[in-house]
């Protein structure tokens, strides 16, 4: 279990680490300067599965790469630099029961009443927290605009993961890893070149260090410690750790970035939490 809880707080921490650079680089140049380090880190795998790669396994790949990396990305940083880090990393929590929901409308997977119900209390949650942010001290410090791009992130992630889950199948962990990293950098350029506002750029060691981890430790380092776990711990306990990723993500915004939180934005953050951690629990307790 010790391997998914680091996974887990480096996760949780990505947003925060990346909230950090903005006083170095644009958000935009943040998500492609973490892709470039990424895929120089993974080319000597990428040149090695590549080739091995069905033709018509590729055009998927292309896809995958676009919405994972280039989508996610850009509108999880985007969304950033307009609200707190708490309420981004809050807002990414809802993941789970949006691929309840995606699953319910678009695959034929029923979600349950108690699916529906914890739903319900997340999306007043959001609303709680988000009108608790626009009141706390006169200031705007959660935004909804931005939730509301972390929100679609969610979504585009959600939406794609079982087809994510079915190329991986096909062509190996390390294969798709690799290759939607080096494709997602590429694919992203062109977006880059659109959406940054700011080309100027005030390198500091801190804000490099920050780019290193987003770019090896979250993209990478993560997901093999949580792959390596999940031999060894339960699949109902590794639903519950994922649902506790926003916790470590709120308590690492207050202690690094200083963040505070209005009483009605934590009641808000606290109903989406417990939604979550229920919808992950109870229904695999009443099976029992």
């Amino acid at each position: 279990m010790i391997y998914q809880i680091i996974a887990l707080l480096i996760w949780s921490s990505s947003l925060i680490v990346g909230k950090m650079t903005y006083s170095m680089m644009d958000p935009v140049l943040v998500v492609q300067s973490r892709l470039i380090i990424a895929a120089i880190f993974v080319l000597p795998l990428f040149l090695r599965h590549w080739k091995k790669i069905d033709k018509s396994m590729r055009k998927q790949l292309r896809w995958l790469a676009f919405f994972n990396y280039t989508a996610v990305f850009l509108l999880q940083f985007i969304g950033l630099k307009y609200t707190s880090a708490a309420s981004a990393v809050t807002m990414i929590g809802l993941e789970p029961l949006l691929v309840v929901f995606i699953g319910h409308f678009f695959f034929k997977d029923r979600a349950r009443g108690l699916h529906w119900l914890f739903g319900a209390m997340a999306f007043l949650g959001v609303a709680i927290m988000i009108n608790g942010g626009q009141h706390h001290d006169g200031i705007n410090d959660i935004s909804l605009f931005g939730c509301l791009l972390v929100l679609v992130a969610g979504i585009i992630f959600a939406g794609v993961l079982r087809w994510t889950q079915n190329v991986v199948a096909r062509v190996s962990n390390q294969a798709y890893t690799s290759t939607t990293i080096v494709l997602g950098c590429l694919i992203t350029l062109p977006f880059t070149l659109l959406l940054t506002e700011s080309w100027r750029i005030e390198w500091d060691f801190y804000g490099v260090i920050g780019l290193f981890y987003l770019a090896i430790g979250c993209s990478w380092l993560a997901f093999w410690l949580w792959n390596k776990g999940l031999n060894s711990v339960d699949a109902n306990l590794s639903g519950i750790l994922v649902a506790l990723e926003p916790l470590f993500g709120i308590l690492f915004a207050v202690a690094l970035l200083g963040e505070s939180l209005s009483t009605l934005s934590t009641l808000g953050i606290a109903l989406i939490m417990l939604a979550t951690i229920g919808s992950a629990l109870l229904p695999k307790l009443l099976k029992k």
